[in-house]
């Protein structure tokens, strides 16, 4: 899948969380919500900090650049580590770690990253998105002072990353280091017009009306 797609997936992914929240107590306030729409929509492009030519390798110029063929090199390739289940449970376990240990410090640097990957897949401020989510995040660490969901964000977006992946003919391997890939090939090649067409929007009226029947 596109980066926008895979970014519009993560923020539906976030939506059913918001919806599920409150069957175990836990009642999201609107900006929250809002923030963590955004946040796991960059999310769900670290999976692809494995591909050189991602959409998550062009955001931050030489920096992603350099870290996307490490990655690359270290994970063995693209869609081999960055997208399993360990992948899944590994990154928010890091960020709750980074937010116990590294306090606020920590979640600005943290949203700044992951809204400025999300301005980046979505179009939000072209040729700004570094400008944009600098501001988003300072904006949402002045206005939040309880960042608990960060994780769950993370974990909504590569998830919906992991069933995204799926769909296609290569598909994820999703027990690695087991190699075996699991798929639904529904889509035969990333970027086709089944999914510009279709499960981009589908995605995004999806997160809309999760929403709209969770309030």
């Amino acid at each position: 899948m596109t980066g926008k797609t895979h970014a519009l997936s993560g923020g539906t992914a976030f939506s059913a969380v918001c919806v599920l929240a409150p069957m175990v107590g836990v009642h999201p306030r609107w900006g929250a919500v809002a923030a963590g729409l955004l946040a796991s929509a960059g999310a769900a492009l670290l999976c692809d900090l494995d591909h050189p030519d991602a959409t998550a390798a062009h955001t931050f110029g030489p920096v992603t650049k350099a870290l996307t063929r490490f990655v690359h090199r270290v994970s063995g390739g693209h869609r081999h580590a960055t997208h399993s289940l360990l992948f899944a449970a590994l990154i928010p376990l890091l960020t709750w770690l980074g937010d116990a240990l590294g306090g606020r410090g920590f979640e600005i640097a943290a949203l700044f990253v992951l809204y400025t990957f999300a301005a980046r897949a979505l179009r939000i401020a072209p040729g700004a998105s570094s400008s944009f989510g600098i501001v988003a995040a300072v904006v949402t660490w002045f206005a939040l002072p309880d960042l608990s969901w960060l994780p769950w964000s993370v974990a909504a977006g590569i998830l919906a990353h992991l069933g995204g992946d799926c769909l296609t003919r290569e598909g994820c391997p999703l027990l690695w280091p087991r190699r075996r890939h699991y798929m639904i090939p529904v889509i035969q090649r990333t970027g086709n017009r089944l999914e510009t067409m279709l499960f981009a929007p589908a995605f995004a009226l999806g997160a809309a009306a999760l929403l709209a029947y969770g309030r």
